[in-house]
């Protein structure tokens, strides 16, 4: 064989490579393009779904902000418990901005589950609305498309493993890609090749994006399969069963001695919720932030006994175990809330990209297939911005 049919053989394995890859992306681009633009997008808005509902319920809107430390955690106990004596409160916290005011979750007796709210500075009701809202919704549109958790979130996930190939197949394809980095789209020209223009940078620019994205959702893919962290730290001690849930005479003082605790077992420790017990045998937990990054207010940790006002238990991020700090690290990437709005806002606009780029991809994809004949005629991987 001379050289030049070697090279020849050998250029035609790597267009045949290139097509491949090329017929990849195409195909992932195109069949799974109205499922992934859905999930997509909905995530994308869940990112500020919380802000979303602010804006929709005065009642969300703290009416003066102040710092964490002088949150009366003292008084929203009280008052719930005071205007609302027959329902079971599950659990108080606080958002991560300060202009948002305490939520109280609630059990009444018909069973259903409400939020109550509460301004911080004093504890005062602000109004009390229906648990299901707008973040519950895309909560549960965008994880498992409203579908049983055991059938929607293997789909949704699942989802991960074609994004991945397709990011990669983009770069096989695209070569010398650092070039198009600073490209800007041919607006001038027709729509396929704007579109096309546009797709590749918005992928550019996005890539590191949608490698997190995709590489968080291979986890709670894992995580559904049976990959989850094992359980946090339970309590050290048993603690003596009570006549009811809280103790009798249980108020808003003892709650905040509870909280004063946590600081001195955590020094440092920022309450973000407290869970009130399930049982008559379970403990009062507070949980909230330390130092530890990417981990959820949950991560740190302090038990009590709500009988005595004893510390029985705690943990904090920082020394939670490899398989916790992964599972913990998770939810902050994925939505981009571990950085507060300005993290939220840079998850926004890339995640709108991304929605854009599913969108922008069937144009393209639809627009060559127009022409499949002579696609399928000839491939030339040098020419792939006019096939795109």
């Amino acid at each position: 064989m001379s050289p030049g049919e070697a090279a020849q053989r050998r250029l035609s394995g790597k267009q045949k490579r290139d097509r491949a890859w090329f017929t990849i992306h195409s195909w992932i681009g195109l069949k799974l393009s109205l499922l992934m633009t859905f999930i997509l997008a909905t995530g994308t808005i869940a990112v500020f779904s919380y802000e979303i509902d602010w804006l929709l319920n005065p009642e969300m809107r703290a009416t003066e902000r102040i710092a964490p430390e002088n949150i009366d955690w003292s008084a929203a106990f009280d008052n719930v418990r005071g205007e609302f004596p027959e329902y079971r409160l599950l659990n108080l916290s606080r958002f991560q901005d300060n202009w948002f005011s305490l939520q109280a979750l609630a059990l009444t007796p018909r069973g259903e589950n409400v939020r109550i709210w509460l301004n911080p500075a004093d504890g005062s009701l602000l109004g009390v609305t229906s648990f299901f809202n707008v973040q519950r919704f895309f909560r549960t549109t965008h994880r498992h498309l409203m579908m049983p958790l055991n059938i929607g979130i293997p789909i949704v996930t699942f989802l991960a493993f074609p994004l991945l190939i397709s990011l990669v197949a983009g770069f096989v394809v695209y070569k010398k890609f650092w070039r198009g980095l600073f490209k800007w789209p041919r607006f001038d020209r027709n729509t396929r090749i704007w579109n096309g223009d546009l797709h590749r940078l918005m992928g550019l620019w996005g890539s590191w994006f949608i490698a997190l994205i995709a590489i968080t959702s291979v986890w709670y893919f894992i995580e559904e399969l049976g990959g989850r962290a094992p359980p946090f730290p339970a309590p050290e001690f048993d603690m003596a069963s009570r006549t009811s849930v809280l103790p009798d005479g249980f108020s808003g003082a003892d709650l905040q001695l509870a909280i004063d605790g946590a600081q001195q077992e955590l020094p440092g420790f920022d309450a973000r919720m407290i869970l009130f017990p399930g049982n008559a045998r379970s403990p009062l937990t507070i949980q909230g932030e330390l130092s530890a990054t990417l981990v959820r207010p949950r991560a740190n940790s302090v038990y009590f006994d709500p009988a005595t006002l004893e510390a029985v238990g705690s943990f904090r991020g920082e020394n939670l175990e490899a398989h916790h700090r992964i599972s913990e690290a998770s939810d902050p990437l994925h939505f981009g809330y571990f950085g507060g709005i300005a993290t939220k806002i840079v998850w926004f606009i890339f995640g709108s990209m991304m929605t854009a780029m599913s969108v922008t991809g069937v144009v393209v994809n639809a627009a060559r297939l127009q022409r499949s004949p002579l696609v399928s005629a000839t491939f030339n991987p040098g020419a792939l911005h006019v096939l795109r």
